[in-house]
C-alpha cells in the first residue's frame, strides 16, 4: 500500500475528527491527536514499511506533510540498502 494512502487509513482510526487532511494538517492541533497515539501511529508506520524514525525526526513529523515526506524518504532510503 501506497505511504499517504496508508498513514491516512491509520489517522483515520485514531482520530473521530473529520477534517480534510492537507500537507499542513497539524495532527496535534487539527485532528487532536494525543502524544500517546501519535506514537502508536509511529510505531504502525515503522512496522509497515520496515523503517525506523528515531526520536528527533518525531519531534517534526506532526504536520501530515513533514511526516510523508519523512517516511517516504526513509522507505527509499531502506530499499537501496537492501
Amino acid at each position: 500500500m501506497p505511504v499517504r494512502e496508508f498513514i491516512i487509513q491509520l489517522i483515520k482510526q485514531e482520530t473521530v475528527i473529520s477534517v480534510p487532511i492537507t500537507e499542513t494538517t497539524d495532527l496535534y492541533k487539527d485532528l487532536y491527536l494525543d502524544s500517546l497515539s501519535f506514537v502508536g501511529l509511529i510505531m504502525d508506520i515503522e512496522e509497515q514499511f520496515d523503517i525506523t524514525i528515531e526520536l528527533p525526526e518525531m519531534a517534526d513529523c506532526h504536520i501530515y506533510g513533514r511526516l510523508i515526506r519523512l517516511v517516504e524518504r526513509k522507505v527509499k532510503e531502506a530499499m537501496q540498502n537492501d
